[in-house]
């Protein structure tokens, strides 16, 4: 899994990302150490969450068999990938070297995300082409996709780009750092797992962040 955070104004957005999330960044704007892999780039406000598959080309194929969309997989340094459903959905096929297996979704790392889809046929779609795994969420239309890492949901309500969710140690606190950086933050809200606020940074990009409760 990769993704990738778009802003008009990249020098600014990596100032802030910086000062909310401590990140330092490679020449080439990928985020220095992230697991699972991250970086900025220039562009209209928004997130791309780009899912691992063994087969551009085939998962392509079947996502167009299924009624679906998707652009052309390009080749890359990093492997092949392509985006679909009209920008909701990014596919990956990573070049040797270039997987991760086990990401430490560690502080500051992205470690959930859950993926909007419009009805039941695109659930089925996205699960047909991608081969997830899902059990039944713990809220009503939600589903929990078993065989991702990070961990990942799925809610059948709207259709939209997934939402990101990156691990700090305290949400209150991480709230304060983004409004104080200009961004904007939501109330904590608490879940199965631990705490989340809704976000948006000084851009207008949308994104979450969450703690998770010490046992």
């Amino acid at each position: 899994m990769y993704y990738v955070i778009r802003a008009p104004d990249l020098p600014r957005a990596k100032e802030f990302y910086a000062t909310v999330f401590g990140w330092t960044y490679t020449d080439d704007n990928h985020i220095q150490g992230s697991s699972p892999a991250g970086g900025l780039a220039e562009g209209s406000p928004g997130t791309d969450l780009y899912f691992e598959v063994p087969d551009a080309q085939a998962a392509v194929a079947r996502l167009r068999q299924l009624g679906g969309d998707a652009a052309d997989p390009v080749s890359y340094t990093s492997g092949w990938s392509c985006t679909a459903e009209n920008g909701s959905l990014a596919l990956w096929q990573p070049a040797e070297g270039y997987a991760q297996t086990s990401p430490k979704c560690a502080e500051g790392d992205l470690f959930y995300y859950v993926v909007p889809v419009a009805d039941d046929s695109v659930k089925d779609r996205y699960q047909a082409a991608l081969g997830w795994e899902l059990s039944t969420g713990s809220h009503p239309n939600g589903w929990n996709i078993e065989n991702s890492a990070p961990p990942g949901g799925l809610f059948v309500d709207h259709a939209g780009r997934p939402d990101l969710y990156f691990r700090v140690a305290d949400v209150d606190e991480a709230a304060r750092r983004i409004r104080d950086a200009g961004g904007t933050a939501g109330e904590t809200q608490p879940n199965s797992a631990g705490w989340h606020a809704a976000c948006r940074d000084d851009q207008g990009v949308e994104f979450s962040i969450g703690s998770l409760r010490q046992n």
